[in-house]
């Protein structure tokens, strides 16, 4: 009999708190809305005008006597492009790493003396415009990149060999599908190389000489410049290894 009544009671009690549950019926409603991004992405490539194992031959000058310009024979031609691929606009940039045995530059004091390099590099008039490629540590456009005091230049030890790296910052946004192209164009041997000074060097490079050769890219939109976006995305030049794994 009690199990009868306990049983009972127990409905009771669920029957009086389904009634006050029903009269608490405030007025609400719901909505719901899906807030949909599209991700923008940065992609870039590095695209080179250079035809592998290309031999290196002392260079020969021949002097334009009516510009007084010096170009060389023997020159090899390196191109060196950076494409955007992705949808955002892109800063970039290029390191440019030449083993230091074959470059007069260091971290220090990069470059200059250059007549006493072994492997020289040039670049065309046309790449270094306002507001393309700039080769100078201190951003200012207007300074020929060949002075020899304010390259921004530093050295990195890749697979045991150092490198004399320098830095070409390409100064205008890039959208996309446009190409910064030409950072560097030609590098050729001294016309003073010697065979005992190729031997020198072999033994420690081996007769393939490597020119190593990194891009970066980053977005351009809430940077002021190409400088702070790209040292703010991967470093300031010179802090870390881009060849790093």
């Amino acid at each position: 009999m009690k199990k009868k009544i306990l049983s009972i009671c127990l409905v009771a009690v669920i029957a009086v708190m389904a009634i006050t549950g029903a009269s608490l019926a405030y007025l609400t409603d719901t909505d719901e809305a899906d807030n949909v991004f599209t991700v923008g992405n940065v992609a870039i490539s590095l695209d080179e005008n250079y035809k592998p194992n290309s031999k290196l031959i002392p260079a020969v000058p021949v002097k334009d006597e009516t510009t007084g310009k010096t170009t060389y024979n023997n020159a090899i031609t390196k191109e060196i492009d950076v494409v955007n691929d992705g949808s955002e606009d892109a800063y970039v940039r290029v390191h440019i790493a030449i083993p230091a045995m074959l470059d007069s530059g260091s971290k220090d004091e990069p470059q200059y003396a250059a007549y006493n390099n072994t492997l020289h590099f040039n670049m065309s008039t046309e790449s270094f415009a306002d507001g393309k490629w700039n080769w100078n540590a201190d951003k200012d456009g207007a300074n020929y990149p060949g002075n020899g005091s304010t390259w921004n230049c530093y050295q990195q030890v890749i697979g045991n060999v150092t490198y004399n790296v320098y830095v070409v910052t390409y100064e205008t946004a890039l959208k996309k599908d446009e190409v910064a192209d030409n950072a560097i164009h030609q590098v050729y041997l001294d016309p003073k190389v010697t065979n005992e000074k190729i031997t020198e060097i072999n033994k420690v490079l081996g007769k393939n000489w490597e020119i190593k050769v990194v891009a970066e890219g980053t977005q351009a939109a809430g940077f002021a410049d190409a400088y702070t976006a790209l040292d703010a995305s991967f470093g300031a030049p010179g802090t870390y290894n881009p060849w790093a794994e």
